[in-house]
């Protein structure tokens, strides 16, 4: 319980669009990472369906081999805070599609390259991918950016109603990378939670 009533929350970012490829780290390092916050309560990205009927086979690996198994071993509650997912990929065509796909394999080559989940979230490699996720953003159409904002209010409203709904708790957020620092500025507009780094958490 955090001493002064409020609640607590931080986010954490996944490497979930990357799935398909090899992970550049560990998950015992994501897995000992939360492990050790251990939080009272782990918003995660899959929606109210999946986690009722335990449908986690499409997941992200973070999830399915390292965030749920954790949860079921000890007394982390899981909330689900899922979505309907904006599009996988932006619907634009011409030299706008071709610098999208520049700018996300450079995003995937930085990141493949992370040593561990510390260096996904914070330091210089973070700070260059959001500002490389920000400029597909703003290439994309405006129904893929409609759709990215709405997704976003959406996993930031979710985890506040959480948040809200036991004060003085001490809430993890871990969702895609790309969309962390959107999430904690959203967040940071509400008095009555506060946002804190993960390792402070």
């Amino acid at each position: 319980m955090v001493e002064n009533g409020r609640t607590r929350v931080a986010v954490l970012g996944t490497l979930a669009e990357f799935n398909n490829e090899a992970i550049p780290f560990e998950m015992t390092a994501l897995l000992e990472l939360v492990a050790n916050i251990n939080p009272d309560l782990l918003c995660l990205d899959i929606t109210p369906e999946q986690w009722r009927e335990r449908d986690f086979d499409n997941l992200p690996r973070e999830y399915r081999e390292a965030l749920l198994p954790l949860a079921h071993q000890t007394d982390i509650v899981v909330a689900p805070i899922g979505g309907e997912k904006p599009s996988a990929t932006p619907v634009v065509g011409g030299w706008r599609r071709k610098v999208i796909n520049w700018l996300h394999s450079w995003i995937g080559s930085i990141q493949r390259k992370a040593p561990g989940p510390d260096a996904t979230n914070q330091g210089w490699r973070h700070v260059l991918a959001n500002y490389l996720y920000d400029a597909t953003r703003t290439l994309s159409s405006g129904s893929r950016k409609r759709e990215v904002a709405d997704y976003v209010d959406h996993l930031a409203l979710k985890a506040l109603e959480i948040s809200r709904r036991d004060p003085g708790t001490r809430v993890l957020v871990v969702i895609n990378v790309q969309y962390c620092h959107i999430v904690r500025k959203r967040l940071h507009e509400y008095s009555d939670v506060e946002v804190a780094n993960y390792r402070d958490l």
